[in-house]
């Protein structure tokens, strides 16, 4: 009688939240192998810190829960678990737009397959929190809300999706890719384009733009700062595709690189159906819920190439994986098979082998490795640099610059110092160039070819003689084996010197 009731509350509901409780406890806890945080998370602590509408790469949002998460707790676990807590939201939602199409069982397996794609998993620990989190359950938040608008119609559900809207344009720009795709399904399908003889799509457009209007006027304020990120990148990269074939080459090899955490998720569910004793079959009916799918799941990552399409220009590929959330639901839908006892069976094998793995691997990578990237010594070299600041100024550091990879840890572990971020144009309006000039300031990097240009990055009209000296640093990892790095600086003195 006991066991009876107990299966009974054994529902996919139930089943999903111990899934999610789970996921976002395990894999909070394994990042903690790290001994600093993965650059992008740092980095969101330092927008954060600036309390401002924009940072020098993305809208404010991220950097502003980062910053108040981590100055309430203090500690590296709770970036982790703010990013893993937004990926858990993002598998609830995720569930919920399965249910709309189909049963709870496939909508809980749709939620259950992501565990397979090292997004979801390996991602947490590489890079703990950025605007990439944000978009993990964002993107499905709205999604299921847009869904309901065209469905009920409510007040309610546009006001919704109105603030989700606003809040994911402040989060990441790459927002605009999903408003894309409903765009183009609002104006292709008869039940979208009767929205626009309703109030509710307008009342949702007024709460997200207001949502918006400060960090715009931020924009307009600071020459876009933002957007010369892009800028930077297209630039960076701009030897890696050249001439007409870039064209061709860099949206091919932007979807090979977002086919490839895909790789075992797609082995596992097409083998199911083999092993399952199903034939394969493809759903071709064409109506509304297949549109919407196609909209809102396949047509942002047409939208994210479209730049590689133009201009040739390098997509880099972790600005695309927010956009696969879709990918679990697009293959129940459209590649549809029966969940036999015996394909339960099997996803579940490879489910739970995948994630074990996959935590086990990385467990033994991060506890073995001599990384500086996981484990810079910010003790040893806060210190040195102290040391040599000192030595040959007789001032105390206060100003770091260089590569932002060694200058955000040291401020974010080191409150005396104050990271110069490197900007694309060299605008910074977070520091005080009077004061910094005053003071002068210690550039760090690896690269001596890179040393000008950060010092050009740092003091801006900066032309005078400056020496590159080197130290090396030690970096142990947790079985004691240690690995030496090279680390290159340049004093440049107080303007009074």
């Amino acid at each position: 009688m006991q066991i009876d009731k107990f299966r009974k509350f054994l529902t996919p509901n139930f089943l999903l939240y111990i899934f999610v409780i789970i996921h976002v406890i395990v894999w909070s806890m394994l990042p903690l192998l790290r001994e600093i945080l993965p650059i992008d998370a740092a980095e969101c602590i330092i927008w954060g810190s600036y309390l401002d509408f924009g940072t020098n790469k993305h809208p404010p949002l991220a950097g502003w829960l980062a910053y108040f998460v981590y100055s309430i707790f203090k500690s590296d676990f709770s970036i982790y678990l703010l990013g893993q807590l937004f990926v858990g939201a993002g598998f609830v939602y995720i569930y919920k737009i399965g249910k709309l199409f189909f049963s709870d069982l496939k909508a809980l397996f749709a939620v259950l397959l992501l565990e397979i794609c090292y997004v979801y998993t390996y991602m947490g620990i590489y890079e703990a929190f950025n605007p990439n989190f944000l978009l993990l359950f964002l993107l499905p938040f709205l999604t299921y809300y847009f869904y309901k608008c065209l469905h009920e119609d409510t007040l309610k559900n546009w006001v919704i999706l109105g603030f989700g809207y606003g809040f994911a344009f402040i989060g990441k720009y790459q927002t605009i890719m999903l408003f894309a795709g409903m765009l183009t399904y609002l104006l292709i399908t008869k039940i979208g384009r009767i929205q626009f003889q309703k109030k509710g799509i307008y009342i949702a457009g007024i709460i997200a733009f207001m949502c918006v209007l400060p960090h715009i006027i931020w924009l307009c304020n600071h020459d876009f700062l933002s957007f010369n990120y892009f800028k930077l990148c297209e630039l960076k990269y701009s030897h890696i595709y050249y001439g007409w074939s870039k064209y061709i080459e860099s949206p091919m090899f932007f979807l090979l690189n977002l086919l490839l955490p895909l790789i075992g998720l797609l082995f596992v569910y097409f083998t199911t159906i083999k092993i399952a004793g199903q034939k394969y079959c493809i759903n071709k009916i064409v109506n509304d819920d297949s549109m919407f799918l196609v909209a809102t799941g396949i047509l942002p990552v047409i939208f994210q190439i479209l730049p590689a399409m133009v201009r040739g220009a390098y997509l880099v590929p972790q600005w695309g994986y927010c956009l696969l959330y879709m990918i679990t639901i697009l293959l129940f839908y459209f590649f549809p098979f029966e969940l036999s006892k015996k394909a339960i069976k099997y996803l579940l094998f490879w489910i739970i082998a995948g994630a074990v793995a996959t935590y086990l691997i990385l467990g033994y990578i991060y506890y073995t490795e001599k990384s500086f990237a996981s484990r810079f010594p910010v003790e040893q070299v806060t210190k040195t640099l102290s040391d040599i600041y000192v030595k040959e100024t007789g001032k105390p550091l206060k100003y770091i610059g260089g590569f932002i990879e060694l200058t955000i840890p040291l401020e974010l572990y080191n409150k005396n110092y104050v990271s110069v971020l490197d900007t694309y144009g060299y605008k910074n309006p977070w520091i005080d160039m009077a004061d910094l000039k005053d003071s002068g300031a210690l550039i760090i990097g690896r690269n001596k070819k890179l040393m000008e240009k950060y010092i050009i990055a740092t003091m801006h009209d900066y032309n005078g003689k400056f020496k590159i000296n080197k130290f090396n640093i030690v970096v142990e990892n947790c079985l004691g084996k240690t690995k030496t790095y090279e680390m290159l600086y340049v004093v440049i003195p107080p303007a009074a010197n």
